[in-house]
């Protein structure tokens, strides 16, 4: 997953905007201000198809797609295309992890050597809430996992076995996608489920979402969406990925993030109040720079835009980028689903909710 900065959006790029916006409205008559933004992005990025989300107060005020989900057959975006989430879907773990903490059947204190009794020594001190937070000491990858091939979350966690960390744990923040195969195994074990079906049943079924998969390449899903690259500036099918991550590991629709930003917003079920707010608590500053105000949570960042409290993550799979970004002060939710390998979402997303904040 390539570092999120919110602050990338170039002054020219928001320069340009800004003069769609004001021209005289008779020549926007019939044009949604959030479509010329969109569309003028999509073609800076080279986007091939797009949705979005934007929920303001708890209310859905776009919910549509732009582009195209499969170039060769011509199919449009909607808002009920399925498309990759990426590391968006780390917030389904941290909430999984919670819910089993709910039900009795975990702490997030607990060693992960009670889960995997044969891990080195050096890894006795990592406990759940170092695995949520980036914060276990461990390497970014485990060298076992393969994009071409399907294998146990297992044998991909022992490849790690060997590996020594990368500092003490809890020390400070590294981005750590070992740690999230780790997290899946535990929800394994500990529900007696496959942990995607856990996933599905405690958390996806209770909050409405019927269109919300596992990243699994080979089963027939309605509306999925292809994924694409551009290779020496000629758009190309995206390379496959065949292994599934847990790091990335659901496809959704915007329709149905926003039925699971309702449920994160009123905090009435799958989590009590107190443990949903865990997830969004900083956890651990992601940077020594004295000026950053970037921390992790569980599965959640938090930051500042423009001086109001942000929560968000950003996602990457081979194909696909997504952002899901909660301007906490304003009660406004963006959500951006792109179908192209080079797009560059959280842009888009705060180039809206500039637009959106002047609204």
């Amino acid at each position: 997953m390539r570092k999120l900065d919110l602050r990338s959006t170039k002054n020219s790029t928001v320069k340009k905007i800004l003069f769609l916006l004001f021209l005289p409205a008779l020549s926007f008559a019939q044009v949604d201000s959030t479509d010329i933004i969109i569309k003028q992005m999509m073609e800076q990025q080279k986007i091939v198809g797009l949705s979005v989300a934007v929920i303001k107060n708890g209310n859905p005020i776009v919910n549509k797609g732009y582009g195209l989900a499969n170039v060769e057959l011509n199919v449009p975006v909607t808002a009920e295309s399925v498309i990759r989430l990426g590391s968006v879907s780390k917030q389904f773990f941290t909430t999984a992890i919670m819910k089993l903490m709910e039900e009795g059947k975990l702490s997030i204190e607990d060693s992960v050597h009670k889960f995997f009794p044969d891990a080195p020594e050096t890894w006795r001190p990592i406990k759940i809430k170092n695995l949520m937070s980036h914060t276990s000491g461990l390497q970014r990858e485990a060298p076992g996992y393969d994009n071409f091939k399907i294998q146990p979350d297992m044998d991909i966690i022992r490849s790690a076995y060997k590996l020594p960390l990368d500092f003490k744990t809890g020390e400070k923040y590294q981005y750590c996608n070992l740690a999230f195969f780790m997290l899946a195994e535990i929800i394994k074990q500990v529900s007696g489920m496959p942990w995607q079906d856990y996933i599905h049943d405690k958390l996806f079924v209770p909050a409405g979402m019927n269109n919300s998969y596992l990243t699994d390449f080979y089963p027939i899903i309605p509306n999925r969406a292809n994924g694409y690259m551009h290779r020496h500036d000629t758009l190309v099918n995206a390379t496959a990925m065949y292994a599934i991550r847990p790091s990335g590991g659901f496809l959704s629709t915007s329709s149905d993030m926003i039925k699971w930003e309702k449920t994160i917003r009123e905090e009435k079920i799958i989590l009590k109040k107190e443990n949903w707010e865990k997830l969004w608590q900083p956890f651990i500053k992601t940077s020594d720079r004295a000026n950053s105000k970037l921390y992790y949570g569980f599965g959640w960042m938090i930051n500042e835009y423009k001086g109001n409290k942000i929560i968000f993550h950003d996602g990457a799979n081979i194909g696909f980028r997504s952002a899901f970004i909660r301007f906490v002060d304003q009660g406004l939710a963006i959500i951006i689903l792109t179908n192209t390998d080079e797009a560059q979402p959280a842009a888009i997303a705060t180039a809206l909710a500039d637009y959106y904040f002047r609204k």
